[in-house]
């Protein structure tokens, strides 16, 4: 795998999971705004009912090595924020990423960390490959979500077999380029 991070006067910046977090969650109708944390990027995110952080680590051992101490600074840093936030002050999200592969130690102590039920609520993962795995990851705070799948098969075949059900007669010309959609609502509306 690629490594997608960057050293910067000795500092890790992970730009990719940042960025297309920070995507995901504007699509989802937060306010996101970009900040930094030990000079890496952090996004603050907040809606009507909560609000958050998002710090992305070059590694798992990172992220398990430093996590509480990122989630203290950021709880110190934004105190006066929180005092103002009201009752979304008691939903806070802090979500540590990393796009590095962890070993099966690493993902149960990053299991572990999302486990800790101590000052916030923690979102915690590892091995972060596309976009699609940063959106199952952050399903927690996004909307709900609904993707239809279609059953494998030929779609010709299944409208006919739904037509049957409501019209034999219907079903014998839908799909006839000569047959006007009248008469196929009419049709439809006859129910043999």
């Amino acid at each position: 795998m690629a490594d997608k991070s960057l050293s910067v006067g000795g500092a890790w910046i992970v730009i990719d999971l940042v960025s297309t977090a920070q995507v995901l969650l504007r699509r989802a109708d937060y306010h996101v705004r970009l900040s930094s944390l030990r000079d890496s990027p952090m996004i603050c995110f907040e809606d009507q009912a909560l609000l958050g952080f998002c710090c992305a680590f070059p590694s798992a051992g990172e992220l398990i090595r430093n996590w509480k101490s990122y989630e203290t600074e950021i709880l110190i840093r934004f105190a006066p924020n929180f005092r103002a936030a009201g009752d979304k002050a008691w939903n806070v999200y802090s979500i540590f990423l990393c796009d590095n592969v962890a070993t099966d130690i690493e993902r149960r102590e990053i299991t572990w960390v999302e486990e800790d039920l101590e000052r916030t609520r923690k979102i915690a993962a590892a091995g972060i490959a596309n976009r699609e795995d940063l959106a199952r990851v952050l399903l927690p705070i996004l909307p709900i979500q609904y993707q239809p799948r279609l059953l494998e098969g030929d779609a010709v075949e299944r409208l006919h077999k739904r037509l049957r059900d409501i019209s034999e007669k219907a079903a014998a010309v839908a799909l006839d380029d000569q047959t006007p959609a009248a008469e196929v609502v009419r049709l439809l509306g006859e129910r043999s």
